[in-house]
């Protein structure tokens, strides 16, 4: 014990006498020794305003302290490099981090401080580029990589055909760009990220800019932090846009916003939908939508609904999104209904679009795109379970919204409005006419609002509504943008979730896709490696499209 005693007092004073001997002659051994974390190897403890000179030798006294002292070993395994990672990624996203200048297109530093202890201070440097390059390198690479993945590309293989007399062909973009304040309430999520492409300053001008390029004639965006509204709408104004802005409910501080080109189209009505229902278990989040019933300028009669929405993150809970998703496709069916017809309702072009945060094919994903879904018997994640089943009830009567995504209330009142115009046009000498219309006549319909058993209500003579039933329905016909996977099958991605994969989409009826902005697969994904970064302002891809409309005459 002495004698180890005696070692440890003897080493520790000659390091202390020969530092710059041990930093000249012994780099390797102190640099390689296998025992010690990396990061031990680089810093140790010292002031956060520590010159780097005094860095580096409280660090190499410190470390060869720990070679004969436990109890200081132990003590360096804490997290000591931080406040040296603070000096290096300087809040203020300084393009010199260290402050010293560098060359952009050399990783060698062109200019050195002045300072007797020459050895230490490249030394020092050394480290620090092991762990960082300028922002214009990271920029250039950045931009790059994302460059060579994002192209406009026709869709499908044929010519498009495209006479103005007779259509439209307009561009709609959506992007979820990360609410600064999610970002800070979050910063788990953005350790392995370059800490210098995270502040708000830095992200916005490369959102404003990825989706000014685009030339979008409607822009969906998801997580647009109110505080930052007023800022960030003004290129956008400048360019004839206007807006609808949604915040999320319950003094959450961000929403959702809707752009849209003035000079292309009108707004007609909209709805700013709250999917947070009081007192509903399922609907107690604080979710919303936008649905905007639009007309272009040049043609009044040519009108498409369009609709964005964030729908719950919660991985597990794919029950609470589709509760969210009938609520609204309700909102959608209500603005985008046209008339009545021997074949059924009729509905006006529609284009959704937003951060659904589910993968392809899943429950929620199958409901929107095939138009029917049975919930009943299945777990929260709406896959086959044996226990913990739902039951027939996912969404209460009492929102009086039938399993088909239609409000009771306006089914009435259509086959009303129904009645009269036939009253109008029917000719009173004939029996067929009033025994059709007899049959059309609406009956007194009641519901039980606290009944959780599936309830069958005859709102005409053989026509039935259906609440918990167990299965829902909807009226459109909507399809994705996106395949999901190339031709070679390889999976395409739209953010990283501790993997990439995709979450965002845009679904379409009524209209004819043109081109769409390309999404990348997952193994381009890995060239990135992380957004936000120096060229994507988000932590999703942005999704575009154009399609085409046929006028109305």
């Amino acid at each position: 014990m002495n004698a180890t005693r005696l070692l440890t007092t003897v080493s520790i004073t000659s390091v202390t006498r020969n530092i710059h001997i041990i930093l000249s002659h012994q780099e390797q051994k102190i640099f390689h020794m296998p025992e010690l974390p990396l990061q031990h190897s680089l810093f140790g403890y010292h002031r956060k305003s520590a010159s780097i000179s005094e860095a580096l030798f409280s660090t190499y006294l410190n470390l060869i302290e720990s070679m004969v002292n436990p109890m200081t070993h132990q003590e360096l395994n804490k997290n000591i490099m931080e406040p040296y990672l603070d000096t290096c990624y300087a809040a203020n996203s300084s393009p010199s981090p260290c402050n010293i200048p560098y060359d952009v297109s050399n990783t060698n530093a062109v200019n050195h401080q002045t300072n007797t202890d020459t050895m230490v201070n490249e030394m020092a440097l050394n480290s620090c580029m092991e762990h960082t390059m300028t922002v214009q390198q990271k920029t250039i690479i950045d931009k790059q990589n994302y460059n060579a993945m994002r192209k406009w590309k026709k869709y499908g293989k044929g010519k498009l055909q495209t006479d103005a007399d007779d259509a439209f062909v307009f561009r709609l973009l959506s992007f979820n760009i990360l609410a600064q304040n999610l970002l800070e309430a979050h910063p788990y999520l953005y350790l392995q990220h370059d800490r210098r492409a995270l502040p708000w300053e830095v992200r916005r001008p490369l959102l404003i800019q990825e989706i000014l390029r685009a030339q979008a004639d409607v822009i969906c965006l998801q997580e647009m932090q109110e505080e930052h509204l007023s800022e960030f709408l003004k290129p956008f104004q400048e360019l004839n846009y206007k807006y609808l802005y949604k915040k999320r409910t319950n003094d959450k501080e961000d929403g959702l916003l809707l752009l849209y080109r003035s000079d292309q189209f009108n707004l007609i009505d909209y709805a700013k939908v709250e999917l947070y229902q009081p007192g509903v278990k399922l609907l107690n989040r604080d979710n919303v939508g936008i649905v905007a019933k639009l007309s272009f300028c040049d043609s009044p009669n040519t009108q498409i609904v369009i609709a964005t929405t964030h729908l719950l993150f919660n991985p597990r809970r794919n029950d609470v999104r589709l509760a969210q998703t009938q609520l609204l496709l309700t909102e959608i069916e209500r603005i985008a209904f046209i008339e009545n017809t021997e074949l059924g309702p009729k509905y006006l072009p529609i284009i959704l679009s937003g951060d659904f945060n589910l993968e392809p094919h899943t429950g929620v994903y199958k409901f929107i795109t095939e138009g029917s879904f049975e919930y009943y018997s299945k777990g929260k994640n709406l896959e086959p379970a044996k226990y913990r089943c739902l039951s027939n009830l996912l969404i209460p009567p009492r929102l009086r919204i039938t399993d088909n995504c239609q409000y009771l209330h306006l089914l009435l009142k259509r086959l009303k409005e129904n009645i009269t115009e036939v009253t109008k046009k029917k000719d009173t000498k004939s029996n067929t006419q009033d025994t059709l219309h007899d049959e059309a006549v609406p009956k007194q319909v009641e519901i039980d609002i606290n009944k959780t058993e599936p309830q069958l209500v005859e709102i005409t003579q053989g026509h039935y509504v259906r609440f918990s039933s167990g299965t829902l329905t909807h009226p459109f016909k909507l399809r994705s943008i996106y395949k999901h996977v190339n031709k070679r099958g390889e999976k395409e991605a739209t953010t990283n979730q501790d993997e990439w994969i995709t979450v965002d989409y845009i679904f379409y009826s009524g209209v004819e896709p043109v081109d769409k902005y390309t999404l990348p697969t997952i193994e381009q994904c890995k060239t990135l490696p992380t957004i936000p970064n120096f060229a994507v302002g988000s932590d999703h891809l942005c999704l575009g499209a154009s399609f085409k409309i046929l006028k109305k005459k």
